[in-house]
């Protein structure tokens, strides 16, 4: 031992390991044996750490052994199973937190447990304590906690510029763990205002469980009724799946899509307006062009025994640029298309010029001739096997036929354009007037309200303020109009044949003038004489709204009128001719090419060639005009020539058999073209007996024409009131059952007239065998009531007519509804077309569909994030 002084000695145990006892000696004296005790430190032998994800991550639960840096999703809950020695507790300290976690000592094992849901990253310390000793410094890990982000958005959008009645929405959704929702959110905003509506929300379909995706919507806007000026205030907003703190969600900024006010769209449908009637132009230009071209290797061809290279590839050029007409002609029908759905939409139509715009359109798609494609297609074939030069001339000429005729189709396309603009300028501009007017009265009314006010009250200066602003823009208005009654003037003087319109520039000016005065009279203070210049400008436009739609409907009536006299002169000459037509058919049959009558036949065929050259020119320059005259009956008309044609060609070199044959066609072309004609007579009768009704101006309705099961019904029922009279000897019978017949005759007629026009038609066929054997049974009813047989078995035969009847109208209704549905989706497939760009949204959600068919569902969270950025980049 060391000594310290006389008294104290120490000794040091250096690196005690156990338990021992030691005593003290000196002098021969002894201690008594004293013991040393080794304490142990608490000590940490091992640890388990369990990680229990949150239920919508969908992510299986993990064990670990002594890790205690963990990075683990937020609102995981971990559990630590510690396995400890010489300790008697166990606390746990969080960064950030301020609290002391004592973990709970097991029953069985000795060890110690303790759980706790993490939000928060930080580090974390591991205390352990016993009755001797602790490890005051603790155990330190680091705890990473992820936090469930908000999820992406990127969104793209295409707006229909056209109709303003839908918009494509797409873009790709992003979260970390998924998506629960995605919608839009909208509200209508009339005439721009402000709303304090509530956003209404469409919702969008999603794949919860892919945490990258894309989307798109097509917006049908049809329900909403927008109006010039109204505008749509919307965005797209999507939620994750955030299981701990509820969803969370991201949304795009608040966007616009405004309607353009009526001024505005006035512009568009102009433009569109020009732009249909230059690609008409243009469209006949190459057709013109086309055929010249055609003509000229016809010329060439003539004075040529045999094709060469040169005349070859004229021919292929040819082909080449009918494709580019076609491709023309295509885009006119779409501008057309566009216009008329545009001109739909926001300017209201009437009857008769939307069945202008119909039968216009329908004339534009039957350019597209399947017999001149193949006469194409057999011009190409022919060049492929070098033909003959004579086949080679006789295709061309039919060619050069077939484009002279689709030329003048589109003369007459031109012509019936600008007049159907013509008529739709006038309506509108007549609607206009009368709409002004109304706002000119209303105004009135207000200034004589405003007048009542208190002299210098800061409220009637303020409502003569906002009057006088409201007559500033109605006289800007009106201005506009008269700009486009001298369109409309313009207009007419540049069609053909046509009268000079009066617009009364003398009353227009008077208006302005009215409209001036009540400006200044606002501006004295003066509201009552503002109201009275205000109330007389009101009556003068309704004064030359009258006046402009009384003289439209007399030119029109004049004009169609003129157009039927043409008609009948048509008709009178075909049937000559037809006639004529007929007589030397049967001179030619049997006549010997050597009789002296040949020379003489042959003159009189040339004659009615000339004859019906003469028909075919009237026919042409009416058709400018009648847009009853559909394309088929122009057709038939150039086939009765081109038979005409053949008929002289084939005298010339006296092959008779095979020239009655084409007089025989030629006769049943006129026979046909007649019956068309006579049936277009017909319906401008009809519209000409309606215009006269209309403008009448008794203005009384005539009420809804019966249908024919009503009128065969009230029929059978006189029938049953005249059979009672008869049983009971009354007299006087005879003049209402002759009546009677005569009526069932007229609706036996209208069965028949309904089988001509439906021949050739699925209506047609489905219900032809129908209809003639209903018209047998009304054809036995007209024979026994004028016999005077009416009895209970002609009035059972009635009944069960009149079921079938009913039955067959029914089915004639569904049919034409059928019709009108399909035609109603191809035209709303046809305007709601998206463009190419977003219709690759649909490919891309079809690939990724395709492609996670193959991607196992277990795989875990890393090779699922692989995967959907994979599905993002092809995006």
């Amino acid at each position: 031992m060391e000594t310290v002084d006389k008294r104290h000695y120490t000794y040091t145990f250096s690196k005690v390991q156990q338990d021992f006892d030691f005593k003290f000696e000196a002098a021969g004296f002894k201690s008594a044996e004293y013991e040393i005790e080794i304490v142990n430190r608490p000590s940490l032998a091992f640890f388990d750490v369990n990680l229990n994800y949150p239920n919508y991550l969908n992510k299986p639960n993990e064990s670990m052994k002594n890790v205690g840096n963990l990075t683990v999703p937020e609102g995981t809950a971990i559990d630590w199973d510690f396995n400890v020695t010489d300790t008697d507790s166990i606390v746990m300290v969080f960064e950030g937190d301020g609290k002391r976690y004592y973990a709970e000592k097991k029953l069985l094992g000795g060890g110690f447990d303790l759980s706790r849901r993490v939000k928060t990253s930080g580090t974390y310390k591991v205390f352990l304590k016993n009755q001797y000793a602790s490890n005051s410094d603790g155990i330190s890990f680091f705890l990473n906690v992820v936090p469930d982000k908000h999820p992406q958005l990127s969104l793209e959008q295409y707006k229909d510029s056209t109709l303003y009645n839908f918009m494509v929405l797409g873009g790709n959704i992003a979260d970390d763990y998924g998506i629960s929702k995605l919608a839009i959110f909208y509200k209508v905003l009339r005439d721009g205002k402000p709303s304090t509506q509530n956003y209404a929300s469409i919702n969008l379909p999603i794949n919860p469980t892919q945490t990258i995706q894309s989307f798109y919507k097509q917006w049908n806007l049809d329900s909403l009724k927008l109006s010039p000026a109204d505008k749509i205030e919307y965005f797209v907003q999507v939620w994750d799946n955030d299981g701990v703190n509820g969803a969370k969600s991201t949304r795009s900024q608040v966007m616009n899509y405004a309607v353009p006010d009526k001024r505005e769209i006035d512009k568009e449908i102009d433009n569109s307006i020009d732009k249909a009637e230059a690609q008409i132009e243009k469209t006949l230009e190459k057709a013109q062009k086309l055929r010249k071209e055609i003509a000229a290797l016809e010329s060439r061809l003539k004075n040529k025994k045999e094709l060469d290279f040169q005349d070859k590839k004229v021919a292929e050029e040819l082909i080449k640029k009918k494709e580019e007409l076609m491709n023309e002609i295509k885009q006119m029908q779409e501008q057309n298309q566009n216009l008329n759905e545009k001109q739909q939409r926001f300017n209201e139509q009437k009857p008769e010029n939307q069945q202008k715009m119909d039968a216009l359109q329908k004339m534009m798609n039957e350019l597209m001739d399947p017999e001149a494609q193949k006469m194409y297609d057999e011009l190409k074939k022919m060049l492929e096997q070098n033909p003959e030069d004579n086949k080679m001339l006789e295709q061309m000429e039919r060619i050069k036929n077939k484009e002279k005729n689709a030329e003048k189709e589109l003369e007459r396309m031109k012509e019936l354009f600008k007049k159907l603009q013509l008529d739709q300028n006038m309506d509108k501009a007549i609607k206009e007037l009368e709409n002004q007017a109304e706002k000119e009265e209303k105004l009135a009314e207000k200034n004589e309200q405003t007048e009542k006010k208190p002299d210098n009250s800061a409220e009637k200066q303020k409502e003569n303020e906002a009057n006088k602003k409201e007559q500033e823009k109605l006289s800007k208005e009106f201005d506009d109009l008269k700009k486009d009654l001298k369109e409309a003037e313009k207009m007419n003087e540049e069609m053909k044949n046509s009268e000079k319109m009066d617009m009364d520039k003398e009353q227009q000016e008077d208006i302005s003038e009215d409209q001036k005065d009540s400006e200044k009279q606002m501006d004295k203070g003066d509201n009552k004489s503002a109201s009275e210049k205000q109330k007389r400008a009101a009556r003068k436009m309704r004064n030359l709204a009258q006046k402009l739609a009384a003289a439209k409907q007399q030119q029109e009536s004049k004009q169609n009128e003129e157009n039927m006299d043409d008609l009948r002169d048509i008709l009178e000459n075909l049937v000559t001719v037809s006639f004529d037509q007929e007589r030397l058919m049967k001179d030619f049959r049997g006549i010997n090419p050597s009789d002296p009558r040949f020379i003489k036949l042959s003159q009189d065929q040339i004659k009615l060639q000339d004859d019906a050259k003469v028909i075919e020119d009237s026919l042409y320059a009416l058709s400018k005009r009648v847009l009853q005259i559909e394309t088929f009956v122009t057709r038939e008309m150039n086939n009765m020539k081109d038979h005409m044609t053949d008929a002289v060609k084939l005298i010339k070199e006296r092959k008779l058999a095979m020239t009655t044959s084409k007089q025989q066609f030629a006769m049943t072309s006129m026979n046909n073209l007649a019956l068309l004609l006579s049936d277009v007579l017909k319906q401008m009768q009809q519209n000409q007996q309606m215009m006269a009704g209309s403008g009448s101006g008794k203005g009384k309705s005539k009420g809804k024409q019966k249908s024919m099961g009503e009128a065969q019904k009230e029929l059978n029922e006189q029938m049953g009131k005249t059979m009672q009279k008869g049983s009971k000897g009354q007299g006087g019978i005879s003049e209402q059952l002759a009546k009677m017949a005569r009526e069932q005759a007229a609706l036996r007629k209208m069965l028949q007239g309904f089988l001509d026009s439906s021949k050739g038609t699925e209506k047609g066929r489905k219900l032809g065998d129908e209809i003639k054997d209903m018209m047998k049974k009304m054809e036995e009813t007209e024979t026994d009531l004028v016999n005077k047989r009416i009895n209970p078995e002609m009035m059972k035969r009635q009944q069960e007519l009149l079921t079938r009847l009913l039955e067959s109208e029914k089915a004639m209704k569904e049919q034409e509804e059928d019709q009108k549905r399909k035609a109603e989706t191809a035209r709303q497939a046809f305007e709601r077309k998206a463009p190419p760009q977003f219709q690759q949204y649909v490919k891309d959600k079809q690939k990724q569909t395709e492609l996670l068919r193959t991607v196992p569902p277990n795989l875990n969270p890393y090779y699922k994030r692989q995967v959907d950025n994979y599905f993002k980049q092809i995006n």
